[in-house]
């Protein structure tokens, strides 16, 4: 294991950047670099495109991409908030099919939480989820889903035990934003 100091991160940040960042590249090559080398999200494991580095001496790689004016991953976000949950909580499954996505920018995220009625009130959601055979089939409305209509993928809330109190019952999926019966329409006020 090695044994990380600020000097040492900051020498192979700087000499890996000096070596690979090109204003010329393309957005997507550039984010492909960055998930293959580690250092687009250097605190994340090593074997899900980080280099294991203690998230307090993530600051001094993000200085080095400051100083040589490179671009780094967008750190917030729907998209973090998915690839956050899928490292954390995700099969590995859903760790190879999404995270690199996420990673490069290749997919659209958004979150499907707040709803009619409820607003932020996040126990007050009322979109149901149902298994049905072996899928769950969900029936609902939400508001406030910042990209949905170029969304691939949605973090959605629903309720999965009708019996439950309101606090409990919840389930968090990954919904396919393209498959048929999802319907996006913008907020008119």
């Amino acid at each position: 294991m090695t044994e990380y100091t600020e000097d040492y991160v900051r020498k192979e940040a700087r000499t890996w950047l000096e070596n690979n960042w090109d204003p010329n590249l393309d957005l997507f090559e550039w984010r492909n670099k960055l998930a293959d080398s580690g250092w687009g999200l250097p605190n994340w494991p090593s074997d899900w495109y980080g280099r294991d580095l203690p998230v307090g001496l993530v600051p001094i790689v993000e200085e080095e991409f400051q100083r040589i004016g490179a671009l780094p991953i967008p750190k917030s976000g729907i998209r973090m908030l998915a690839a956050a949950t899928i490292l954390n909580h995700g099969t590995e499954m859903h760790k190879e099919k999404f995270l690199r996505r996420i990673v490069t920018g290749e997919d659209v995220w958004c979150q499907l939480f707040s709803e009619p009625g409820s607003g932020s009130d996040l126990a007050g959601a009322t979109t149901k989820a149902v298994m049905v055979g072996n899928k769950w089939v969900v029936n609902g409305q939400k508001v406030w889903t910042t990209s949905a209509h170029k969304a691939h993928w949605g973090l959605l809330l629903a309720r999965t035990d009708m019996d439950a109190t309101k606090h409990d019952g919840l389930s968090y999926f990954i919904i396919d934003m393209k498959q048929p019966g999802v319907e996006t329409q913008p907020l008119k006020q």
